[in-house]
């Protein structure tokens, strides 16, 4: 078995000049792929000249003619598998999240990657180094992940008035009591204003994780975690559900439904959280707050905002497999895919291309070197701009406008804040519940019960969280974590870990 050990921090950028270019060969005519490229709302009406340029640049460098594919966020990976299984020609393909990765594996609709990135990887092992691993199902690798930031970090983004109406100065580790004290003394200058938006209707609410390190090893709650994360961590699979910990915070978000810290339809509401703040109804929610992403959100809500962090910097495997690209096993020339997919790794104007578009066309360079829309142009206007951070070396394209000068700066120091005692021991090892998946998909059933509403803190968790528990146990999450343990420690002896 590979053993992957852990780099003490992410390499951001390695730019063309670095790693010379695979030569093409001038008397064969360039192999043809095709990508998969995500859009919104409407096909970017400068997708075609997007590709034009792109393919001036691969085709003398690598002999590679790349066709970009569009396909709407909504329903891409429906669509990608329909694709798969009718033969349709699609070369590389995108995964959202580690269940999309692992469907197609376990439908066998993936390639294994290894000896492709051996081969022709020199920049993706380069950039992502051990990031490598969060594109691991087993000792195989399927999927190369688009990383920029290592870990995250997690707290209260919320507007500036409430910290400055009661003198807060606190801004890291801040426990569940103290962001209690925190919301009764902000509640009190803003009597009418929801402090805490929820918007459970749009999807789970998993807000527990912001205060509690954990680490899912690869998969999710269904199947079980081990409480803590880097030193200190454990090496019992346990329902976190079931932990005092998760008792402790449900009652505490009951408690703040109750004094009104959070919107009373927070279990229901489909609206954005952000739309609440930016209409002035709200004052802030819980989200992620690595760099650029407080500054973001105040410039998106057109509010000043600040971030409170409730749980330090960590890193999982799950940061690492947000989205990962993949080559089906239908592709006709894998080795002309993976020379792409390197090159997004490795050439600056073509993870500008991918990113941004063509300068003059869809966006202006600044004096500063960073990136803007044009004159009289906006998000809604512009011919190409993609907001998905997923192509290549996230790191290494231009700084939008948005973000100040030293943006690359700041993520420098915050990804090599990443070391061992803030990294999951188990970082390489990702559970893949498809030996358990009836009682995976009934258990997951139960969460989507349950969950939302105790994290909310709409209903009284003294009544249903024990109803929970129990419709958990029936589900089989006991068995499900059972399999997961077996499985860590197999892949714990076999990594030489004590």
């Amino acid at each position: 078995m590979k053993k992957r050990v852990l780099a003490s921090s992410l390499t951001l950028a390695a730019l063309a000049a670095s790693i010379p270019a695979i030569p093409a060969a001038a008397d064969e005519d360039p192999a043809h792929i095709v990508m998969e490229c995500l859009y919104f709302d409407q096909v970017p009406r400068d997708l075609q000249a997007v590709e034009d340029a792109l393919n001036e640049i691969t085709i003398p460098e690598i002999n590679v003619e790349v066709e970009l594919y569009p396909l709407g966020f909504m329903d891409a990976a429906q669509q990608v598998g329909l694709m798969i299984s009718s033969g349709d020609q699609l070369d590389l393909i995108v995964a959202m999240g580690r269940s999309d990765m692992l469907s197609l594996v376990n439908k066998n609709m993936l390639l294994e990657l290894d000896e492709l990135v051996e081969e022709y990887g020199a920049n993706i092992k380069e950039v992502a180094g051990n990031m490598l691993g969060g594109g691991y199902v087993g000792e195989t690798l399927y999927g190369i992940p688009s990383v920029e930031q290592a870990g995250r970090t997690y707290g209260l983004i919320i507007d500036k008035a409430a910290t400055d109406a009661v003198g807060w100065d606190k801004w890291s580790g801040v426990s569940l009591e103290e962001m209690t004290d925190f919301l009764a003394q902000a509640h009190e200058a803003f009597p009418d204003k929801t402090l805490v938006q929820m918007s459970g209707g749009a999807g789970n609410v998993t807000n527990w994780e912001y205060f509690q390190p954990v680490d899912y090893l690869g998969a999710d709650a269904a199947c079980g975690g081990i409480l803590g994360i880097g030193e200190g961590e454990g090496s019992e699979i346990v329902n976190v559900f079931a932990t005092e910990e998760y008792a402790e915070f449900v009652r505490t978000m009951h408690e703040w439904y109750q004094a009104g810290y959070i919107n009373q339809d927070a279990a229901t509401c489909t609206e954005s959280n952000q739309s609440f703040v930016s209409t002035g109804s709200a004052m802030g929610y819980f989200l992620y707050t690595n760099p650029g992403m407080v500054r973001g959100q105040g410039i998106a809500n057109g509010v000043e905002m600040v971030g409170i962090d409730t749980r330090d910097h960590y890193l999982v495997q799950g940061d690492v497999a947000t989205q990962t690209w993949s080559i089906p096993y239908t592709c006709t020339d894998p080795e002309a895919a993976m020379k792409f997919l390197d090159l997004t790794y490795g050439n600056i104007d073509v993870i500008n291309l991918l990113y941004y578009g063509i300068e003059g066309l869809d966006y202006r360079k600044l004096d500063d070197g960073r990136f803007d829309y044009l004159e009289g142009e906006n998000a809604q206007t512009v011919g190409f701009h993609q907001w998905f951070g997923l192509y290549g070396d996230v790191a290494g394209r231009n700084v939008w406008s948005d973000q100040p000068v030293e943006y690359k700066d700041e993520l420098t120091a915050y990804n090599a804040e990443i070391n061992e005692s803030n990294t999951t021991k188990y970082f390489g090892y990702a559970f893949n519940p498809e030996v358990v998946k009836t009682q995976y998909a009934a258990v997951n059933d139960v969460i989507t019960t349950y969950r939302t509403s105790l994290e909310c803190g709409v209903v009284d968790p003294e009544t249903v969280l024990p109803q929970f528990i129990s419709a958990l146990e029936a589900a089989g999450i006991n068995e499900i974590i059972e399999e997961n343990q077996k499985e860590l420690d197999a892949w714990v002896e076999a990594q030489g870990q004590e």
